[in-house]
């Protein structure tokens, strides 16, 4: 028994090392993907430092105990800052609105559908309950493109590129939309960049992403320049602007910080709830990876997690009023220096990361 108890304290301590060490390691800032991969579970390894925590404090380590205890505290407590923002009480960056003209609403979905999934029926079904419009479908082979057809009714502008790498995009809209396919960084790694008019004649921007995430034999590099690429056009067009996707990355990650500052754009969850979408299979291991960000020109009116569609993601819908004129700028036409230093650097990086890819093909 008193080996077991000894091997106990053993666990107890080093689980709790590990955990101290995992939740300070993305403070190390770099594209390494077992580094950034620990900005994802930033919720559950919260609450294992609790339960450790609680351990710590009943079982008799020795003088290691308060010297553990202290580093899992401090822990816990860099933890919740990342993402405090999203709890309810915390104030609202983006405000609510009930009452907003229909000529200047918008209502969006987006759906990563899984590009193995086969449940054709659900995402359709969901759609027509939904009635979103604009809709966006990540990973979508060309199976997926002939099985919403159905949809095509509704739907009379449309961007599609499909493709078979689980980085396929279909970009449906009710609204007038103009824009085109690009591929900003990687070439087999789509995003859309549009312009919507609304009912009530104002134009506004929508950039559609999914870039890769950070996992095993690929780091974040690539990543994170797509999405500070995208923040910066953001800022220099000035206009009333959306960012929408599967970003592969958390809200409230160092790169996400960077994205929003570099743009000049809001997050509608703060101060609203997480909304995590992936994994869907998973409840207990679940973060958010399916983002709307806004310019300052929007608030909110509706902002919901979709039932389940068969795919690893479940989808989530937002109903926006523009509440400014779309052509007014409402961000300065540069950020700070020291944010448009650490962007270039990241752009920087991403371009050579890419380089490095292509030379080892």
């Amino acid at each position: 028994m008193s080996k077991l108890r000894k091997l106990g304290r053993v666990a107890l301590a080093a689980l709790s090392i590990g955990l101290i060490v995992v939740s300070f390691l993305p403070i190390w800032w770099t594209d390494l993907w077992w580094v950034r991969m620990w900005d994802f579970p930033r919720l559950q390894v919260s609450a294992l430092l609790v339960v450790v925590g609680v351990g710590l404090w009943f079982v008799s380590l020795g003088r290691w105990r308060w010297p553990l205890l202290g580093g899992t505290a401090a822990a816990l407590a860099w933890q919740i800052s990342h993402f405090v923002a999203y709890f309810p009480l915390y104030p609202k960056q983006v405000a609510s609105i009930e009452n907003c003209p229909p000529g200047r609403q918008l209502s969006l979905m987006n759906a990563n559908v899984l590009m193995t999934n086969q449940d054709y029926g659900r995402l359709i079904r969901l759609v027509e309950v939904s009635k979103p419009d604009i809709l966006l479908l990540l990973e979508p082979g060309f199976e997926w493109e002939a099985a919403i057809k159905p949809l095509l009714g509704a739907y009379r502008y449309r961007l599609s590129e499909p493709i078979p790498n689980t980085y396929g995009i279909i970009l449906l809209s009710k609204l007038p939309m103009e824009g085109r396919i690009e591929y900003l960084l990687q070439p087999a790694v789509p995003s859309a960049n549009v312009r919507l008019r609304l009912p009530g004649g104002e134009q506004i921007d929508l950039h559609a992403v999914h870039p890769e995430p950070p996992w095993p034999g690929d780091d974040s590099g690539e990543r994170d320049a797509e999405l500070v690429t995208v923040g910066k056009r953001v800022r220099d067009e000035g206009r009333a602007a959306i960012v929408m996707g599967d970003l592969n990355d958390v809200a409230w990650s160092r790169t996400s910080g960077l994205f929003r500052r570099a743009g000049g754009m809001l997050d509608p969850r703060v101060g609203r709830g997480f909304y995590p979408t992936f994994n869907a299979n998973y409840p207990l291991l679940r973060w958010p990876l399916d983002h709307l960000f806004v310019s300052p020109h929007f608030r909110v009116m509706k902002l919901d997690l979709l039932p389940d569609i068969g795919s690893d993601h479940l989808p989530i819908f937002f109903r926006l009023c523009l509440t400014e004129e779309g052509s007014e700028r409402k961000v300065a036409p540069e950020a700070s220096p020291s944010t448009e230093a650490e962007a270039a650097d990241e752009v920087q990086s991403g371009l050579e990361e890419t380089m490095e890819e292509r030379n080892g093909e």
